[in-house]
């Protein structure tokens, strides 16, 4: 028997909704290339707006490497988003515009509950 985590990702949906605030998530897209004229094409870039809550890292985590002491993570609840940020995105919150370091996900089965995305200005 499997268990069913669209609830839990409803949850997370609603909660974010409630707290957080409106972000823009910038995919940078990736080049593609053409063969016949050995060139490469740059994809546009998307925007999509979306809630989300900021939280600091644990000091303990940081390592002043792979996590700064400046570095934030942004959480997104997985319904939220039809594609996951990646290295190369930038996320922007009012005037300020953070790059995208990492993401994981929350995601028992195959439902998306949660992004944790690190993000770095």
């Amino acid at each position: 028997m499997s268990f069913d985590y669209s609830n839990i990702a409803a949850t997370a949906l609603a909660q974010i909704e409630d707290k957080g605030r409106e972000v823009t998530i910038n995919y940078a897209g990736s080049d593609s290339y053409d063969p016949q004229t050995d060139t490469f094409t740059p994809d546009s870039a998307t925007d999509t707006s979306v809630r989300a809550v900021f939280t600091k890292f644990n000091k303990k985590d940081v390592d002043g490497e792979l996590i700064r002491a400046t570095d934030k993570r942004l959480l997104i609840a997985g319904p939220s988003l039809s594609e996951t940020p990646e290295t190369g995105d930038t996320v922007t919150d009012g005037s300020n515009v953070y790059d995208v370091v990492n993401t994981e996900l929350v995601q028992p089965a195959d439902t998306v509950v949660l992004y944790m995305v690190q993000v770095r200005r």
